[in-house]
């Protein structure tokens, strides 16, 4: 059976004022997708594995004020690395697509990572967890793939980006306990990506692990007690 979850809308009262907007409109249209790449840089902690999260600032124009994974959108020269990176072809193999296809995603993932934390990632080093859309009543939206490293030896990751106020280590359980708890801000697919994590011992076997990679476009829908969730089926 296909696992389902559901995100309640009302928790960002900004995602909120949207959908309903976006359901009100007789003439709505998908707002128009962007393609972008994340990366859930972990490592091994006192208590088990932890991921490095940012907080983008209040002024961003998407998800602000969210508690978000290092990256951002594909930009036109992260189209030009080399099909035949090292690397690239397991990457794109565990990614369902051809290295062509992986290229650009794998390239924005390494740069975006090195711009908001300072870390130097190889493409070698990524490996890949999901594959996400935002949903289609949001303005802004992005065909993300979601990747994975691990910290690499040496290096101190740090805020370096204008776009976050706040970063750190986080463990799983912690972080997912204190957006229960209505005290940060999180998307679907950091929700999800966490509780995959927190399902681990240590980064490695994370790290280790393939699973299925599908396209994931949560759905709008209106319980019968008219609350709004983003429903999204999982691979």
């Amino acid at each position: 059976m296909t696992p389902v979850v559901e995100h309640p809308v009302s928790r960002d009262p900004g995602l909120a004022e949207r959908a309903e907007a976006w359901l009100a409109d007789p003439d709505r249209v998908d707002g128009p997708l962007r393609t972008a790449a994340t990366v859930m840089l972990v490592r091994d902690g006192a208590d088990g594995p932890e991921v490095y999260v940012q907080r983008r600032v209040p002024s961003m124009a998407f998800a602000p004020s969210t508690v978000v994974f290092p990256g951002g959108g594909v930009d036109p020269a992260d189209h030009g690395l080399d099909p035949t990176t090292p690397g690239l072809a397991a990457l794109a193999e565990a990614m369902g697509v051809t290295p062509g296809a992986a290229a650009p995603f794998a390239a924005a993932a390494v740069r975006e990572v090195e711009e908001e934390s300072g870390v130097r990632l190889t493409v070698a080093d990524l490996r890949g967890r999901a594959h996400w859309v935002t949903p289609a009543f949001e303005p802004r939206r992005y065909d993300t793939w979601i990747l994975a490293a691990a910290m690499p030896a040496g290096q101190e990751a740090r805020e370096t980006s204008t776009e976050s106020d706040r970063s750190g280590w986080v463990r799983a359980a912690d972080l997912l306990a204190r957006h229960a708890a209505g005290e940060v801000r999180m998307l679907p697919p950091t929700v999800v990506s966490l509780q995959q994590l927190g399902a681990f011992e240590d980064a490695a076997g994370f790290l280790a692990d393939r699973p299925r990679i599908a396209r994931v476009l949560p759905e709008l829908v209106r319980r019968d007690d008219g609350t709004l969730v983003l429903r999204t089926a999982l691979p």
